[in-house]
């Protein structure tokens, strides 16, 4: 049994009370959080702790919640920056993922890893290479969901049919990792990809099996106009007629949108994650954030994948999806601050189903948590704690990330890591990837 003690300046919570101590501390009993509260109510001495991790200025949150990305595209960054998604996907990525093999995979995943517990990132949902992601968090034991992607309407369509029918493969292996720190969700990859019968397919495992479903939904006027060609309806109207919306599935994107399909996405109780960098740089659109907030939807937060968005920042996510929502409803009240730390944290714990074990720092749930340094200038004057982490923080300001209450990253330093071997195994492969691509 490991007992630590994290002494602190401020702590916000991000629970349902938004509470922030000053002055306050968080006790971490083997991975679990069993108190938190100010430093003057602590029930413990310090003579019960193994460890005590005093920082004088440090703010802790929660862990940033990445709710979409596939993180071994961090191959990919910066070769396909300007293209439209369907150019993108099919003239350059899709090319490049059919060479890859699964060491660059594994390194790409590596890399991505450190990239977000970096940024404040603890949990992310992956919707990629599932083989090399668990790999990859059996190294680094990060929080991850471990999508199994799912797609028919490509050349060899049959062997992801034969991936939902031995779904009880990708539940063993994913109760495998250790800690329960993975869990696994179902990725049938958008309406485009996917053929009636296999959408429907996805639905009866998802039931039987109780599994979340993560797919891309209404991100481009080119997968609107499809729709209507192929169905007579919009993608959202499309896929509740194959009832595969409801509270499990968290849908990337969700951009074109409009008043019947919001009151649908309402009515199912589907969690939609917004993704501005990703459909900004590919010229997508911009998701309606109010429109859904307004009618009771859950919104939470992810990236992309670097290939896309360049980046897994969640710190940088959170503004850009504040200014962004303002500047283009010329609204300076909504969002707030608060509101998109809690699309990073609560919501996006909610949205991938696990809001009872992670998401704000309370008893009993998981220490998953990072700390910045307070003293920074980007976080001074301390005249609002939470407008300065939103608004001004970046990763240079985090000093410990915590994931199950084990510092992976502490003062620029990842945790048991090699990392000089990863950096030259990581670009090595990836150039050599874009070379043999040529």
């Amino acid at each position: 049994m490991v007992r630590t003690l994290f002494a602190l300046k401020n702590v916000v919570t991000c629970n349902n009370s938004f509470e922030i101590f000053r002055n306050g501390v968080i006790v971490v009993e083997d991975g679990n959080i069993i108190y938190v509260g100010k430093r003057e109510g602590l029930p413990y001495n310090k003579n019960y702790f193994d460890f005590i991790i005093e920082e004088e200025y440090g703010i802790a949150m929660p862990g940033l919640i990445n709710c979409h990305t596939h993180a071994a595209m961090s191959l990919f960054k910066g070769v396909a920056d300007d293209l439209p998604l369907n150019r993108w996907l099919n003239e350059v990525i899709w090319p490049l993922e059919s060479k890859v093999d699964s060491e660059s995979l594994l390194y790409g995943n590596y890399i991505a890893i450190m990239e977000m517990l970096s940024s404040g990132t603890t949990t992310f949902a992956d919707f990629y290479f599932f083989k090399e992601l668990i790999e990859s968090v059996r190294t680094i034991p990060i929080r991850s969901v471990a999508t199994v992607a799912l797609m028919d309407m490509v050349a060899d369509g049959e062997s992801y049919w034969k991936r939902l029918k031995n779904i009880g493969y990708f539940i063993e292996v994913v109760n495998s990792v250790d800690g329960g720190r993975v869990t696994l969700a179902l990725g049938p990859h958008a309406i485009y990809t996917c053929t009636e019968p296999l959408l429907r397919e996805v639905v009866k495992v998802s039931i039987a099996n109780s599994l979340p479903i993560q797919i891309h939904l209404s991100e481009t006027v080119d997968e609107q106009n499809y729709s209507r060609l192929n169905f007579g309806m919009s993608p959202v109207e499309y896929l509740d007629r194959i009832n595969i919306l409801s509270n499990r599935v968290f849908a990337a994107h969700c951009i074109y949108l409009n008043d019947k399909d919001i009151r649908i996405l309402s009515d199912r109780h589907v969690n939609c994650v917004h993704d501005p960098s990703s459909n900004l740089k590919l010229a997508s659109g911009i998701m309606p954030m109010y429109s859904l907030v307004k009618q009771g939807i859950n919104v939470c937060l992810g990236t992309d994948g670097c290939a896309s968005a360049n980046s897994l920042n969640m710190l940088g996510e959170m503004r850009l999806a504040l200014i962004l929502q303002r500047g283009l409803r010329l609204d300076p009240t909504f969002p707030t601050a608060k509101d998109v730390l809690l699309m990073a944290t609560l919501r996006g714990a909610k949205a991938l189903g696990l809001d009872k074990k992670i998401g704000s720092i309370e008893e009993g749930k998981r220490a998953d948590f990072v700390i910045f340094n307070g003293r920074s200038p980007r976080l001074l004057p301390e005249h609002d704690v939470v407008s300065n982490i939103v608004y001004s923080s970046n990763p240079l300001d985090i000093t410990y990330t915590v994931v199950d209450g084990k510092v992976l990253y502490e003062h620029g330093r990842f945790s048991n890591l090699d990392i000089e071997k990863i950096f030259d195994v990581f670009g090595t492969k990836a150039l050599a990837l874009l070379k043999d691509a040529k």
